[in-house]
């Protein structure tokens, strides 16, 4: 196991004045996310008021003193559906499917106002107030142009998808129902308790409003990203959410080759990280470039 770091004393002695008891460290992240922090209580708020049916991750409160700034957030019970990347995960079973769709259609249920305030990526702009199709079109369009060679090197035809790509995007209308959408939701990211998902963790990487069929697409696809049994797990799962929320399977590919432009070079520019190697393979599989390059009205 791992050791983890001391607890940060100033964070102690700030927490103590504001009231809080402060524990031990239970865990580190590797992902340095730089955010406004109001814009995530913000987001918090409006996760407060949506009628999701769980618990979810948020932000109550903003410390600041001694330089030293420490978010509070929710607690959330539970245990997580599956822990993150095991190297021999299993198929995904029917009763995880079922939980996975149980998160979709819970997020599902949150259309308040407010849910759009994180930048889709950081660094990047929020969505508020523009279409999701067109502010995805302009996130593919701006993270392959500061990124274009090495997806050049690894995929044949790119410049080429991406333009189809971008011009499905910038057609497609808005989904008559447009709610949450988590972005990342990992097996890892659903709590579990008595055979029910009791909360859902870890907004903030594509956390938007939109077209709910792209985070039933992506989440197919992350549930098993790099296991033995990796594809035929994002194929259960597609079926399942696909028969169970009436969606398109053609849609779900086209969004899939949107999230590995999108993501591509995110954890490593110089694209010899494993998530870029996935993205990569996401844009070879000839199903998918069919989608992308096929006719638009079909959609």
């Amino acid at each position: 196991m791992p050791t983890l770091p001391p607890v940060d004393e100033r964070a102690v002695q700030v927490l103590e004045r504001h009231g809080w008891k402060p524990g031990d460290v239970l865990s580190t992240g590797v992902e340095g996310t730089a955010m406004d922090l109001q814009d995530l209580l913000r987001f918090g708020t409006a996760l407060r008021r949506a009628p999701i049916p769980f618990r979810t991750s948020r932000v109550i409160e903003i410390l600041e003193a001694d330089g030293v700034t420490i978010t509070i957030e929710a607690k959330v019970n539970g245990r997580p559906l599956r822990l993150d990347s095991s190297p021999d995960a299993p198929v995904v079973s029917d009763r995880e499917a079922r939980l996975m769709g149980d998160a979709l259609a819970g997020l599902a249920r949150a259309t308040t106002a407010g849910l759009d305030v994180l930048p889709l990526l950081p660094g990047e702009p929020p969505a508020t107030g523009t279409r999701f199709p067109i502010a995805l079109a302009e996130l593919v369009e701006r993270r392959f142009a500061a990124h274009p060679n090495r997806l050049r090197q690894e995929v044949a035809g790119v410049d080429d998808l991406v333009l189809s790509l971008s011009r499905w995007l910038r057609n497609r209308p808005d989904s008559p129902s447009p709610c949450l959408l988590h972005g990342d939701l990992i097996p890892a990211n659903v709590l579990v308790e008595n055979g029910a998902v009791a909360g859902v963790v870890d907004f903030g990487f594509l956390t938007t409003m939109g077209d709910p069929q792209f985070d039933a697409a992506i989440t197919a696809s992350i549930f098993d990203m790099y296991g033995p049994h990796a594809r035929a797990s994002e194929s259960l799962l597609t079926d399942a959410f696909c028969a169970r929320f009436r969606d398109d399977p053609q849609t779900y590919l086209r969004y899939r080759a949107a999230y590995a432009v999108i993501t591509n070079s995110y954890f490593d520019p110089a694209g010899v990280e494993g998530h870029f190697h996935w993205c990569v393979s996401m844009l070879r599989r000839e199903e998918i470039r069919r989608a992308v390059h096929g006719d638009d009205r079909r959609s």
